[in-house]
């Protein structure tokens, strides 16, 4: 892969390809499809409904490379240049810019429209604009290749204009080994994602902005600018538990060759605690999303998930031989899992045998649909996903659905999951609380039912592999060959840590009385505040000063006697840390899909299990 980068390097460096870039539209516009608004932080009134351009050519034939940002795009929105579609903006909410590759001959000298526009009736509120046509470039993608590619993301990656190398590495700093990580690459003057130029292989997964790489290594190309020079930040991070990195380059028309070293730093301490993501899918088995199997295997090592479990929609798709194939088996031990889709509800079931018929997903009373989930072979772990967003006009925890006070389902209906998200990365609440006090009325009716964080990943970058995750009890000192039934009867047992950027710890000291709450996280994420509730009513609320809030490692903790927090026996404590959330490209919160309001407010949080006085 290096290379064949170092080739086209010479390619687009020689004055052939360096011809300056024709402006279509310098202005970054608000655009709305229908109403009404969709988020508050939008202008009531947009731009318009789509972005139309017309404009001629002095040499239509030398053009062959689109370039635009985009941010906030929910819905699928087609490009069409003269009649012919080119594809369609990537659906995501990051700030990013990106090219798209232009046939040979399309262009012409007077009257080329340009327009970019969805079909859909949901409102989308998205802001696009800096579209620039570039002289003669080389897609990045190998021919047999491209079809692949365009079908799985609805547009071609293609090279930036205008290129220089950037070699990239990532080090642990105690040991000095390359690691897997993530590369995230910024527009120091716009705040977007760059247009990137590299490829996924065996050991990259490449979307705009972002490389993951397997073994710490990449080499990547960015634009320059022909009239100045051109800002980048670079960060390096590998996920919840490690130091984030950040360098600034220049790349102008004198530099050719910059080199991006980073060591990276253990952050938080989680000895004996393994890092689990139970929620994560591909575009190449799901048909939803953009990421193939082995780029989720690659942002699985580069997130430093150790417990990966592996949950298509109604298939049993094993992770193991794809890693074992790429070299990535020494960093995680994958789980077969499944997204059981039925109608009434999304359950993932765990640890499945290899060669197992899925569980039928067609069945529609909750006690066929457990039965059947259960008699798979294998299966311990059945966790109801996202509870409070509706899919088939079904939403487990609505009021309809859910009676609160009493923690019980109407209808006569009983929950038989074990487990259930109080975090899904990939599809938040508005309420970062609400599914928490779901739970807790289900463990004050008897349910017994452990609290799981995840991500609901379909994508490379999109919602981030592991962004909430699920922390369980089990040797890790190897994380290659993890004690997977030691994992499960932890979660069985409730002894479940649901981790969103930060991590918080209720520990009982029965021989004392006491109980003790601490926070952790690394110093890139911030907590501000941590709740003790009893029984599912708030007891304690604790500010975390500042300068203590943004600590890596342990960032608070504080000792009580169970005396002052007014617990009893058969009662049940839990600790509840939040802070400030993540806009910043490098780990960037998705808000809610189907929210509640207009207004959302990113947040970090950290959930402890319920601890049983008892």
């Amino acid at each position: 892969m290096i290379r064949r980068l170092l080739f086209l390097l010479l390619a687009l460096t020689s004055p052939a390809f360096a011809g300056p870039q024709k402006v279509l539209d310098a202005e970054f516009h608000h655009l709305r499809n229908a109403e009404p608004r969709e988020w508050s932080r939008f202008p009531a009134k947009a731009h318009a409904d789509r972005l139309r351009v017309v404009f001629d050519l002095e040499s239509p034939d030398s053009i062959r490379l689109l370039t635009l940002r985009q941010e906030e795009t929910k819905q699928p929105w087609e490009i069409h240049l003269n009649g012919q579609k080119l594809g369609n903006l990537p659906r995501d909410h990051n700030h990013l810019e990106h090219g798209i590759a232009i046939p040979k001959g399309l262009l012409k000298p007077e009257g080329n429209v340009l327009e970019i526009a969805t079909n859909s009736d949901e409102p989308d509120d998205i802001r696009l604009g800096n579209l620039a046509l570039h002289d003669a470039i080389q897609v990045l993608v190998d021919e047999d290749r491209a079809e692949l590619l365009f079908q799985q993301r609805g547009y071609q990656r293609s090279l930036p204009p205008m290129t220089a190398q950037v070699s990239l590495s990532a080090t642990l700093d105690s040991t000095g080994e390359g690691l897997p990580c993530r590369f995230t690459i910024i527009d120091a003057e716009t705040g977007a994602l760059a247009f990137v130029g590299a490829e996924s292989d065996d050991r990259l997964a490449v979307r705009e902005g972002i490389v993951y790489t397997l073994d710490g290594q990449s080499t990547i190309l960015l634009a320059g600018d022909a009239e100045r020079s051109r800002r980048y930040h670079v960060y390096c991070g590998r996920g919840f538990e490690y130091s984030l990195e950040h360098r600034e380059i220049i790349v102008d028309k004198s530099e050719a060759v910059i080199r991006c070293d980073f060591s990276l730093s253990h952050e938080v301490p989680t000895t004996g605690l393994v890092a689990c993501d139970p929620h994560l899918h591909t575009f190449q088995f799901d048909r939803h999303g953009d990421c193939n199997l082995a780029e989720r295997i690659i942002s699985i090592a580069g997130e430093g998930i150790e417990l990966p479990v592996s949950t298509a929609h109604d298939k049993h798709i094993d992770y193991a031989e794809e890693a074992a194939r790429i070299g990535a088996s020494r960093w995680f031990t994958p789980v077969l899992g499944c997204e059981v889709t039925t109608s009434f509800g999304h359950f993932n079931s765990f640890p499945i045998e290899p060669g197992a018929k899925p569980a039928e997903h067609k069945l529609r009373p909750w006690p066929q649909i457990f039965q059947n989930i259960y008699a798979t072979p294998g299966v311990r772990v059945c966790i109801l996903n996202h509870g409070r967003d509706a899919h088939r006009g079904f939403r487990p925890f609505d009021p309809e659905n859910f009676d609160r006070e009493r923690g019980t389902f109407r209808r006569g209906w009983k929950l038989e999951a074990n487990a259930m998200e109080l975090i899904n990365s990939g599809a938040q609440q508005t309420d970062p609380l609400e599914l928490v006090r779901d739970w807790f009325a289900l463990l004050k009716s008897g349910h017994k039912i452990a609290g799981i964080g995840s991500s609901d990943s379909h994508t490379v970058n999109f919602a981030i592999p592991g962004q909430g995750r699920t922390y369980l009890e089990a040797p890790d000192e190897n994380v290659g060959a993890i004690d997977v039934d030691r994992s499960i009867d932890s979660l069985l047992a409730g002894r479940s840590w649901v981790s969103f950027g930060l991590l918080a710890r209720l520990d009982l000291f029965p021989e004392k009385s006491e109980a003790t709450v601490s926070v952790h996280g690394p110093g890139w994420s911030t907590a501000d505040r941590v709740r003790i509730f009893r029984n599912g009513v708030e007891i304690q609320s604790l500010e975390i000063p500042e300068t203590a809030g943004e600590k890596p490692g342990e960032k608070f903790s504080r000792t009580f006697l169970l005396a002052d927090l007014e617990a009893n026996p058969r009662d049940f404590l839990c600790a509840v840390a939040t802070g400030p959330g993540i806009t910043e490209g490098w780990w960037a919160i998705m808000p809610p899909y189907q929210p509640d309001s207009p207004d959302f407010t990113p947040f970090v949080m950290g959930i402890s299990p319920a601890v049983w006085i008892e």
